[in-house]
């Protein structure tokens, strides 16, 4: 143990002893209480008050978003404006924000020492969290254990059939036959006593979840290995070395980089030498025997496949910045938050800088405010006429400031919905140059005449405001206030807005859409505009090519419509097909259309800027149409996918163990999208095997995502979602592949599925295919 890890443990070992913090409420309360990390170092919590319904909350650390010190939140920024704590309070102060951001925990601790400890500790269990795949856990002890301890209901340290069995349902989720349940349990009952310790259910448990699927491969692609036992199967290093070019096509990464671009740069190479097999089953081989005689076991391959590199998305694509980058802005999808401020439905709730914070670092680079007048003469951020509880634009600007640029260097947009006065227009300019200083743009990039917009490489670590040239006027009897896409008379030149402010619009000054003729007439590259989803729907059925062209040389947004009311959201996928750079998202919805926007932003590093395939950034030479299948601009591909099996399913909000199946959802331009399902497997959510072969022939692969889901078959109500990933079909790896599957709300869990990938080219001449496809990426 090296000098830091001893610092670490030293620092966890007085966590784990406790100390007392002070509870601070937003309305001045204050509790004291003393607040400790759990043995097992996965939760952080406080000994139970004196009050008689009290019950201390669990703070686990997989729930646990970000740790800040200082007062940087709205709740110490309120304490401080109202005199309940002190400005040299601050060095005393921490934040814990978890359930992405949706809740706090405000923390001071008696001095600088013990906080800065805290907050250290905890951003290092955060940070070894989010490096855990399931392959680390299947191998923790202390993880099995938790399963054990669940079990042993009676604290006699051991597991009787009974308790294994009430496990296996109530929670692996598994309904094992019982010759099968008779086999492992005698096999792991090593004392013969009729009951499992702690030791021996860690046998029991990794025989429970040995990879049949994972063994069958093997078999296939190992000499002699229909005749090897599960338990003795092995591969050598000339088979793994041709397993992995000839079935995986693998590439290993050898070397990751931050250049001088404040960006990633990673350097990969096929498997072509036995010296990089052997330094694969160095990496992922658990017996040291084996090791050394250059052979890998079952354990060893499934550690292999279950890493991060052997994952179905490709490393070149979604762990660096590989496109372009200095192309002008309209030539790149931008990540897009739509009413950033909510963290709930557009009707109620409050207004919450949090809600920035979570946006920002899920990858989205434009995030929107509604600015009213504030009574106290200062702007605040609402939702128009609603039960929204506003939040003062300082705040939201101040607390969101730290996040900009964490998760990429490329510029933020923000999207300003302007309703205020003259006077407080001042104020909002004042605030944003005083908090944001040089990395505001105030000006052109260059004196040259504008043509064409920057690019997102010019404007790295800026942020740009996207507004119109005139404040809007409100309607108190309009239930929800329409965004920038109506048809009033309006002047782009107009002067109806305050000096200071009007010098922020530099880019993206917004205006009303006409037609392709008037917008070439009366629009430059700085004009953007807006519109909401049914005007864009019938804009894009009645004059796509229209629509298509204004793309290629200004930005245009799309947003939900008012009906809205659930915060939920229109398919973004229609107005990526139109090349529509900004489609705005309910950021706070956790539906089923918010794994599209996840999964088209892996791509490119996750930096939140997507190059468009060139199709579209030429559309006037391509004549690229979404409605016409006959066109023929892309290299058609044909996606083989084999859904094997998933591996630790949690069950839905019902009591029964899952019935899973898997969707496969095909999302692109009209004639590419299709789905296909397995059949649902009856009782199992710990290993159900599929084997089931789809053939999805796509025509725009450069536009197609594909969406995995898993459901909980119900005959009788709506088949319940479990788990899901979605990715571009670009950025897939062929071959056997594990999908590191999300929750609902988007956080990575611990379940995975298993799939065969191949992707063939529909056209002949492979060679004219591959330098197509690079000159479109």
């Amino acid at each position: 143990m090296n000098n830091d890890e001893k610092h670490i443990v030293d620092h966890l070992t007085q966590l784990k002893s406790g100390v007392i913090l002070i509870k601070r409420k937003i309305n001045g309360k204050k509790y004291s209480r003393r607040f400790f990390l759990s043995e097992d170092e996965d939760f952080i919590s406080y000994e139970k008050s004196r009050r008689i319904f009290g019950h201390p909350h669990i703070y686990n650390i997989k729930d646990i978003d970000e740790v800040r010190s200082g007062f940087r939140c709205n709740t110490f920024g309120q304490l401080l404006k109202n005199r309940r704590i002190k400005q040299t309070d601050e060095n005393r102060a921490f934040s814990i924000m978890y359930n992405n951001h949706r809740n706090e925990l405000h923390l001071m601790a008696n001095d600088k020492n013990t906080r800065d400890l805290w907050a250290t500790a905890i951003q290092y269990l955060i940070d070894q969290q989010s490096k855990k795949t399931l392959r680390h856990l299947i191998r923790e002890e202390n993880w099995i254990l938790k399963y054990f301890r669940t079990a042993d209901t009676d604290g006699s340290n051991s597991l009787t059939k009974r308790e294994c069995r009430r496990l296996l349902t109530n929670t692996l989720n598994v309904k094992v036959p019982d010759n099968i349940f008779e086999q492992l349990f005698k096999k792991a009952d090593t004392s013969e006593e009729g009951l499992l310790s702690p030791e021996e259910f860690i046998g029991f448990f990794h025989l429970l979840t040995r990879r049949k699927d994972l063994y069958t491969v093997m078999q296939q692609h190992t000499k002699h290995g229909h005749s090897r036992s599960i338990e003795n199967i092995h591969m050598n290093i000339n088979e793994l070395l041709t397993f992995l070019q000839t079935v995986q096509n693998q590439l290993v990464i050898v070397n990751t980089d931050n250049n001088l671009h404040d960006t990633t740069e990673i350097t990969c190479e096929y498997i072509e030498r036995p010296e990089q097999v052997q330094k694969l089953i160095d990496e992922f081989e658990l017996n040291s025997d084996l090791r050394e005689q250059g052979l890998m076991s079952l354990d060893g391959f499934r550690n292999m496949l279950l890493s991060n590199d052997f994952a179905i998305t490709n490393p070149i694509f979604t762990r660096q910045i590989y496109q372009d980058m200095t192309r002008p802005l309209c030539d790149y999808y931008i990540n897009t938050s739509h009413n950033t401020y909510l963290f709930y439905s557009q009707l109620t709730g409050e207004s919450n800088p949090e809600a920035y914070n979570r946006a920002l670092l899920t990858g989205c680079r434009a995030v929107e405010l509604d600015c009213y007048d504030g009574s106290d003469g200062q702007p605040i951020v609402t939702h128009g006429f609603t039960l929204v509880k506003p939040c003062s634009f300082e705040s939201i600007i101040r607390y969101m400031e730290p996040n900009l640029f964490k998760t990429s260097p490329y510029p933020v947009i923000l999207n300003i919905e302007n309703h205020c006065s003259i006077e407080q227009q001042k104020e909002m300019a004042r605030i944003l140059k005083e908090i944001l200083g040089d990395r505001l743009v105030t000006k052109q990039l260059t004196n040259e005449n504008l043509r064409t917009l920057p690019s997102p490489e010019e404007l790295k670590n800026k942020v740009l405001v996207r507004s119109r040239r005139s404040a809007k006027t409100t309607k108190p009897h309009t239930l929800i206030q329409l965004e920038d896409d109506d048809d009033s008379i309006f002047d782009p030149l107009s002067k109806n807005i305050q000096n200071d402010l009007a010098e922020l619009f530099v880019y993206l000054q917004n205006v009303p859409y006409r037609e392709y003729k008037y917008a070439k007439a009366h629009y430059s590259s700085l004009h953007s505009s807006s519109l909401v989803e049914n005007r864009f729907e019938k804009i894009s059925r009645e004059n796509p090519s229209d629509l298509i062209l204004q793309t290629t040389w200004r930005i245009l947004r799309t947003y939900p419509g008012g009906l809205r009311q659930d915060s939920s959201n229109a398919n973004p996928v229609d107005a990526w097909n139109y090349g529509i750079q900004m489609a705005a998202l309910n950021y706070q919805n956790e539906d089923d259309i918010m794994p599209l926007c996840y999964g088209k932003f892996l791509d490119n590093g996750g930096c939140g800027y997507i190059l468009k395939p060139d199709y579209l950034i030429n559309a006037h030479k391509s004549n690229y149409n979404p409605l016409n299948s006959e066109l023929n601009p892309d290299i058609p591909e044909t996606l083989i996918l084999t859904i094997i099996s998933a591996q630790f399913l949690s069950r839905a909000n019902s009591n029964d163990i899952p019935d899973p199946y898997v969707a496969v959802t095909i999302h692109g331009v009209p004639c590419d999208q299709q789905i296909q399902k397995t059949r649902a497997i009856d009782d199992n959510g710990l290993d159900p095997i599929w084997n089931e072969k789809f053939i999805f022939k796509i025509k725009y692969p450069q536009l197609a995502l594909v969406y995995f889901t898993i459901y909980d078959y119900d005959s009788f109500s709506r088949d319940d979602k479990l788990a899901h990933f979605c990715l571009p079909l670009t950025a897939m790896q062929t071959g056997y592949r594990h999908i590191h599957l999300r929750a609902t709300n988007n956080d990575p869990i611990h379940s995975t599925l298993f799939v065969h990938v191949d992707i063939k080219n529909d056209d002949d001449d492979d060679d004219d295919n591959d330098e197509k496809r690079i000159i479109y990426t």
